[in-house]
């Protein structure tokens, strides 16, 4: 990679929006059923004026056939909602998404929810197994605590929250005290004060006619986010914010951790991106920050880990090549052969935004495209493969998020990029998110423990 020239080749889609340069290395749509399966594409387009609030749209493969599937505007509690991290789950019955709808229910800002295939029905899937379930019949416990400082001072009047019940406030010796509360697991949160996002929270196991003691102190941690879902047989791996993978279940049962960002660097330590293989369940998993030492190990580019987060291997070294500046999304192709990454580049001192495709075996180089100065990592976005690995689906804007562009760009069967080919599905949107895949909804099946609402 190091020493080669850039390529500079003036290839636009649309008025100059993707260009093919600077990277080294390797230099008809199909709309298929299988019984009720159809394959389409998935995007959720905000509401215009900055407010979180999506709405879900199915589209085919060409663009066509816009259809309204899903949005907040019947929910009990909270009518809004943005959508992000769209991805399609196994068998294609439901549709997975991070969105911050009624946030100000549970310790987080952005959970996990999910929607049949058809709309037809929804649920949040986190933080836990009773979240938002205000209601439920006894057998019951008690959970108390105490509030402390940072320095073991009890502390007074701070907002605590436990799933399930009314937030209450901490009393002058800093306890607080949960009755009648139903058997389960359920998150405990305590906020160092009202409307802030600095919490101490953890999980609390309630049995029936047993007081359950805690001890809380919000002083450091923010306020956590569930997000990126990537549902792989019966587990949801997911991004609990800014540096830990997880993966739970649908029932939510405990999470296991299976890789977790350590050390600042020169940043923020966040997972930069990450996926799941259909198929072998490996991980794939952006972590990278510029200006780290030689001797990371820990932040040099994507890696490698099977579905338990074992064997972690590094893929691609990008701090062997000073010209990476970033990297965000990652995602397998359907046989597994390839990774496709969103990145950062630098070409004569100026950053551009690449997408590239990786060989998942040897880390080479396949294919890459670029986006033109004032295209960032920040206003473009990679939603991942085609199902037949023809295509890759992007977004991007400049100046103005409304004025987005959802657009499918080549693959060619070398796993080279073609820019030329490149096609617009939907403009003028702001997109928050999407996702290419097949969807079934006679395989959805909802689930037993969470909130569901039938439309």
């Amino acid at each position: 990679m190091k020493g080669r020239r850039a390529l500079l080749v003036a290839l636009v889609l649309l008025a100059g929006l993707v260009l093919s340069h600077g990277l080294p290395g390797a230099g008809g749509v199909i709309v298929s059923a299988n019984g009720t399966s159809q394959e389409k594409i998935l995007v959720a387009v905000g509401a215009s004026g900055g407010a979180a609030d999506s709405t879900l749209y199915t589209l085919d493969p060409d663009g066509s056939g816009q259809t309204r599937l899903f949005d907040f505007h019947a929910h009990p509690r909270d009518a809004t909602g943005g959508i992000w991290d769209l991805r399609i789950g196994p068998g294609g019955g439901a549709i997975y998404f991070a969105s911050d709808n009624a946030y100000l229910y549970t310790p987080a800002s952005r959970n996990l929810f999910r929607v049949a295939a058809d709309g037809g029905w929804w649920e949040q899937l986190t933080p836990g197994p009773n979240s938002g379930r205000w209601n439920q019949p006894c057998p019951c416990g008690v959970v108390e605590g105490i509030v402390r400082r940072g320095n073991g001072d009890p502390w007074a009047g701070r907002p605590v929250y436990l799933e399930g019940k009314e937030m209450v406030y901490s009393g002058a010796d800093g306890r607080f005290r949960y009755e009648n509360v139903p058997t389960g697991t359920r998150w405990l949160v305590a906020y160092r004060g009202a409307g802030e996002d600095v919490f101490d929270a953890q999980v609390v196991s309630v049995m029936a006619g047993v007081v359950t003691q805690a001890t809380l102190s919000p002083d450091t941690s923010h306020r956590m986010e569930f997000g990126r879902p990537a549902p792989y047989g019966d587990r949801i791996y997911h991004v609990l914010a800014p540096h830990k993978i997880q993966w739970t279940t649908v029932g939510f049962t405990p999470p296991v951790e299976v890789y977790v960002n350590t050390g600042a660097c020169t940043g923020i330590p966040d997972i930069d991106g990450f996926d799941v293989a259909p198929t072998t369940g490996r991980l794939a998993i952006v972590n990278y920050q510029e200006g780290c030492g030689a001797g990371d190990t820990m932040h040099r580019g994507v890696y490698l880990a099977d579905k338990d987060g074992q064997g972690v291997r590094l893929l691609v070294d990008m701090m062997d090549d000073w010209n990476w500046c970033g990297a965000g999304e990652i995602f397998w192709s359907a046989d597994e052969s390839r990774l496709a990454v969103k990145a950062c580049y630098k070409q004569n001192y100026q950053w551009y935004t690449y997408l590239v495709v990786f060989d998942a075996g040897a880390g080479s180089i396949l294919g890459y495209t670029y986006f033109p100065v004032g295209y960032t990592m920040y206003n473009v976005s990679l939603h991942g493969w085609s199902p037949d690995g023809r295509w890759l689906l992007y977004s991007a804007w400049i100046n103005d998020p409304n004025a987005g562009l959802l657009a499918r760009l080549p693959v060619n069967s070398d796993g080279s990029l073609n820019p030329a080919g490149a096609a617009a599905l939907l403009s003028n949107a702001n997109i928050t998110a999407a996702a290419w895949g097949r969807l079934n909804p006679q395989v959805a099946t909802r689930a037993t423990y969470l909130p569901m609402i039938a439309k």
